[in-house]
């Protein structure tokens, strides 16, 4: 299983890296980062609470489906250019009289 996550989601702090402008370059990923953490965070208590009153397999699997959801919900809406061109255009070389 975390072969298969690192494989899907492990390119995306790259991606970031690659669409920030120079100067926030080493900034994105990290803050990206630490913000989906800070997201994430109450998610411990919440597990323990549905723990409790509904069952181990019932709290993970709820989470699970959550989870799934919310990244289906993400990719759907979010927006792509799909006829963005990521390559920056070399300058021609100047032409040799002959």
């Amino acid at each position: 299983m975390q072969a298969g996550v690192q494989g899907a989601w492990g390119v995306i702090p790259v991606h970031l890296s690659e669409l920030s402008a120079d100067s926030a370059r080493g900034l994105m990923p990290g803050l990206a980062y630490q913000l989906g953490i800070l997201l994430v965070s109450p998610t411990n208590s919440i597990q323990y609470v549905l723990h409790e009153r509904f069952g181990y397999q019932w709290a993970m699997a709820g989470f699970e489906v959550v989870t799934i959801l919310t990244l289906a919900a993400l990719l759907w809406r979010g927006s792509e250019s799909h006829s963005r061109s990521f390559v920056r255009e070399a300058h021609a070389p100047a032409e040799s009289a002959s």
